[in-house]
């Protein structure tokens, strides 16, 4: 299964506010003061982002305004270290598979 990945100018354009913000938002995340999506990490240390990790992060954003009025506790920065780690291995493996196709 394929995931469409975002760079930051295309997470930063759907969620309407700027590049900065996004790198803002997804440090307080890496720190746990946010549930906005964590990036992962690609060759040379680039960063994407998930288009299915941003869209479950709008709706869940139902009732908070912004990342930073969500708190998080150890069990919860557990947790997102954890799916963050798992979502870095299918998107290791996806990339993988999509650089495969293009040598063929």
């Amino acid at each position: 299964m394929e995931q469409k990945v975002l760079l930051i100018n295309g997470v930063a354009e759907l969620l309407q506010v700027s590049a900065s913000t996004i790198s803002r938002w997804s440090e307080e995340a890496r720190n746990g003061n946010s549930r906005f999506p964590l990036p992962i990490s690609v060759k040379g240390g680039k960063r994407r982002w998930l288009l299915s990790d941003i869209e479950s992060y709008l709706a869940s954003q139902s009732t908070a305004t912004s990342p930073q009025s969500t708190t998080s506790s150890a069990r919860q920065k557990r947790r997102s270290a954890k799916a963050f780690q798992e979502r870095q291995n299918a998107t290791d493996i996806a990339l993988g598979r999509y650089r495969g196709k293009g040598e063929q």
